[in-house]
This record gives C-alpha cells, sequence and structure tokens, in this order.
C-alpha cells in the first residue's frame, strides 16, 4: 500500500512540473508572438506611414507641375500684350502652396467657412508643403566648358567671384582658406566639363590626377562631359565639403545659359561683380519686384544704368560681356515635402523647357558673336527681290504666326526621392 500511495504521489511531482514547464512554455510563446506582432505592427504602420507621406509630396509635385503648366499658358497667350508687365503673371507659380491651407484666419468668414469644410470633406490626410523656384536665376556650372568664350570666362568669373566674397565675409572660413588657389580648383572643375585632355593646370593629362574608377571600361576621370547633377561636383579634384556647401545652391546644370537677374537670389548676383553688395544689392531686389520703382528690369542697359545710379561701375560687366538675361523664367525647381504622423518624404522634381529656351539661346549666341568680331564689317544685307511673291487677297504680311500654346506636362529632367 505505501508502495502504491508513494508511486502516486511521484507521478502527481512529475505532473506538476509538467504543468508548470508547460505554463512557462506557453507564457513563453505568448509573450514572443505578442513581442513579433508589436514590432510587425510597428514595421506595417511606418511602412504605411511613409507611403501615404510619399504620395502626399506628389500631389505637391502633381499640383506643381498643373501650375506651370498654367503660368506657361498665360505667358504664350497674354505676354505679348502684357509687354513689361508680364511679371504680374509670376505669382501663379511663386507662391508657396501647403495642405491644409495655411493663413485662413486672414480669410473673411464665407471663405474661412469654405475652405474649412473642404478640408473636412478631403480624404486626404497627410500634408505636404510645396515651393516653386527658377533655375534660370542660377550659374549653370556646364557653361564653363562652352565653346562661346564670353559665355565661359563670365562663368569663371561669377564662381570665382562666389569664393572672394567667403573670403571676405566670413571669417572662419578666411582663417581656414586664405591661401587656397581658388583659381586651381575652378580650372578642376572646367577641366571635367571641357573637351581636351590637358590639365588647366600646369599642362599634362587631366586624368593622371585621378584614381580612376575600378573595373570602369572606357570611363576615365575626368570624364570631359558636362555634369549630370550639381552632386557630381563632389568628385572634381580638391573640392572639398565648405566647398560644395558653398556652391550648390548657386549653381545649377539646367541652367539657361546666362543668368536671369530678375529672378537670381542675391548670392548669385553679388557674384556678377564685386561691387554688387549691401545697398546695392538691396535697391536691385527691391526693383524687380516693385512696379512702382520700374519692376523687373527689361534688359542689360535698363540694368546697368541702375545699378549705375546706386553707385556701381559697370565698366568691367560690360567688358567682359556677361551673359545676362531678362525674360520670364523657363525652368523650374519644385521642392515638395510631404507629412504623416512623424514620417517626412521629400521630392525634388526639376523641369526643363527646351523649346522656349531655343530660339533665345540662338539669339544670345548670334549676339555675342557679332560683338566678338574685331574691326569686322558686317556684310550688306541682300537686296530686296525684283519679281516679289504675291500677296494672297485678305492676308496681312504683318500679322504674326499663330502663338503656340503650351500642352501635356511639364518636360522633367530630374526627379529625386529623400
Amino acid at each position: 500500500m505505501k508502495k502504491v500511495l508513494s508511486s502516486i504521489r511521484n507521478e502527481k511531482g512529475v505532473a506538476l512540473i509538467m504543468a508548470v514547464f508547460a505554463m512557462v512554455l506557453v507564457v513563453f510563446i505568448a509573450t514572443e508572438v505578442a513581442y513579433e506582432t508589436q514590432v510587425e505592427y510597428v514595421s506595417s504602420s511606418q511602412a504605411v506611414a511613409r507611403v501615404k507621406a510619399y504620395y502626399a509630396a506628389k500631389s505637391g509635385v502633381e499640383l506643381s507641375l498643373y501650375r506651370i503648366l498654367i503660368y506657361k499658358k498665360a505667358m504664350a497667350q497674354f505676354g505679348e500684350q502684357l509687354g513689361e508687365n508680364k511679371s504680374l503673371l509670376d505669382p501663379i507659380w511663386q507662391f508657396p502652396f501647403s495642405w491644409p491651407p495655411i493663413g485662413l484666419d486672414d480669410l473673411n468668414e464665407v471663405d474661412k467657412d469654405q475652405a474649412k469644410t473642404i478640408v473636412k470633406e478631403s480624404t486626404m490626410d497627410a500634408q505636404y508643403m510645396v515651393t516653386i523656384e527658377g533655375e534660370g536665376g542660377k550659374i549653370d556650372i556646364n557653361d564653363l566648358g562652352s565653346e562661346n568664350k564670353a559665355l565661359s570666362d563670365g562663368v569663371r568669373r561669377q564662381i570665382l567671384q562666389i569664393f572672394e566674397n567667403e573670403l571676405e565675409n566670413n571669417k572662419a572660413f578666411k582663417e581656414k582658406y586664405d591661401n587656397f588657389d581658388f583659381d586651381k580648383l575652378v580650372n578642376n572643375i572646367q577641366d571635367w566639363v571641357d573637351e581636351d585632355k590637358v590639365s588647366m593646370n600646369g599642362g599634362g593629362d587631366e586624368s593622371s590626377k585621378y584614381t580612376q574608377p575600378d573595373g570602369a571600361k572606357n570611363y576615365t576621370l575626368p570624364p570631359n562631359a558636362a555634369f549630370k547633377t550639381v552632386g557630381e561636383l563632389h568628385m572634381v579634384l580638391d573640392m572639398e565639403d565648405e566647398f560644395y556647401d558653398l556652391l550648390k545652391d548657386k549653381i545649377t546644370v539646367f541652367g539657361t545659359k546666362g543668368i536671369n537677374v530678375n529672378y537670381a537670389p542675391e548670392p548669385v548676383l553679388m557674384a556678377l561683380d564685386p561691387q554688387i553688395k549691401d545697398e546695392a544689392l538691396s535697391w536691385i531686389t527691391k526693383r524687380r519686384s516693385t512696379p512702382e520703382l520700374g519692376g523687373p528690369f527689361k534688359d542689360a542697359d535698363d540694368f546697368y544704368a541702375f545699378i549705375e545710379t546706386k553707385g556701381v561701375r559697370t565698366e568691367n560687366m560690360r567688358k567682359a560681356k556677361l551673359p545676362l538675361l531678362f525674360n520670364s523664367e523657363y525652368n523650374f525647381r519644385i521642392v515638395s515635402a510631404g507629412m504623416y504622423g512623424n514620417t517626412r518624404r521629400e521630392l525634388t522634381v526639376i523641369t526643363y523647357d527646351v523649346d522656349s529656351l531655343t530660339t533665345p539661346y540662338v539669339e544670345m549666341l548670334d549676339k555675342l558673336a557679332e560683338e566678338n568680331k574685331a574691326g569686322g564689317t558686317n556684310p550688306p544685307p541682300p537686296p530686296p527681290p525684283t519679281n516679289p511673291p504675291p500677296v494672297n487677297p485678305g492676308t496681312n504680311p504683318a500679322t504674326k504666326a499663330k502663338v503656340k500654346i503650351p500642352k501635356g506636362r511639364p518636360n522633367i529632367v530630374f526627379w529625386r526621392e529623400t
């Protein structure tokens, strides 16, 4: 009997141990499942947030592309009628836009209620903020390789002036780089884009100064080709991060073969000539944005005449034949930031209008070619035809060609997601 009771007790002990072990195992499995579920939930939520933030940013880009198209259509249809007042159309693309809209408190009660109703009924639960900038006001770094000497020399002087301005205005930068040869650095940039393979720094083969890519076939550095992106500037010999950071917001690889004075940011205007700073710079930016003061500059003569009244001597700029532009903006940079919760995605898009840029560029090159003729004489104009072609009845020979209205999506040449 005692043996039976002892056996029963032993079995109960084993069963208790197994039950405790099973309970511990179940608790462990449940804990792991709960943890993995939580991790998957957080991961999925973050993925959803990234997707929503991305498409919010993309919504801002699409709206901006539509604004640019509207601006170009309005410019094509009404630009000639507006004449010197074409800048009246600029607000179509210039003002920043956000969703949900901000600044509702400045509206009257009716518009405010209507806007709030639209926001409330919208299915967009993410946010975005988008800005549009003109690319034509920046320095095109690829023009260093232009066959037109006036254009390449003008770009070179502007880049060097950026460094000179920084040396003058930044004490820490001056202490660190006062003895640095920036001419040599600009030579390296020009060696990157020009067609020849001879270094501008003492001759010799340009590629001998670079460590060539491993395994790359039919590709050497420098490539003697245009920069594809501004970021490629990092690869240029002697290009330090501080130099790149100083240049990146003032240069572009999608320029208009000149500086559009009416849209150029202040650092680019300062790069035109060392005399353009402080008060003169303030007057330039004030004049081009104020119709009462004259509004945007009409041409180079108007620009030079104005800055001369502010004490800036223009002899050097005139002599250098800087490629200055004064027409409407053609190329645009869109920066759209989408937000959902704590997640942010940003899209940077650049549009390039090849058709609109062709004619002004050809005209500028022709003008520079004529100005570069040293003492040459222009050939006399051809004599009028003896028997001019008949004019069709009811047509006016002076009638202008029908204006071509832009259609479709603006041409996108750059798209970056961060």
